[in-house]
């Protein structure tokens, strides 16, 4: 699992991640120093690894916490800009998506089709590639 979660909270030691699976599931992941990770919710973690074990489907979605601020709140918060990737999970295995495909899967409602306006703050990104679990 620790090589699994290396590589996919890579670009950055010390940034806060927040990983999201298409079944709603969210949990924040930081890689620290030592190359162990603290992770708010591994039930989380244990879901994703067991939908590549058994070979389902769904979605993960990366949001990669930034050094950069895009803006400040009125009341003095800063907002970070989060880096946004994704893959698709099928047989075992991680599919990246490409930048486009990332936003297109954040900004189309899936009902209707529609355009929704990207979210502020958030810069969509390629994916890249994972290693298979065993």
């Amino acid at each position: 699992m620790t090589d699994f979660l290396t590589k996919l909270v890579r670009p950055a030691v010390h940034a806060q991640h927040l990983l999201t699976l298409g079944n709603g599931w969210s949990t924040t992941i930081e890689q620290l120093r030592d190359g162990t990770h603290s992770v708010e919710h591994p039930s989380v973690i244990a879901e994703l690894l067991r939908i590549l074990q058994h070979r389902e489907q769904t979605a993960l979605i990366l949001r990669t916490f930034t050094p950069e601020i895009s803006h400040v709140l009125p009341n003095g918060t800063p907002i970070p800009v989060k880096e946004v990737r994704g893959w698709v999970i099928s047989d075992g295995l991680a599919h990246p998506l490409t930048e486009r495909q990332a936003f297109d899967a954040s900004c189309v409602d899936a009902d209707t089709g529609e355009p929704i306006p990207p979210e502020q703050a958030v810069r969509y990104v390629d994916a890249y590639p994972l290693p298979a679990e065993d």
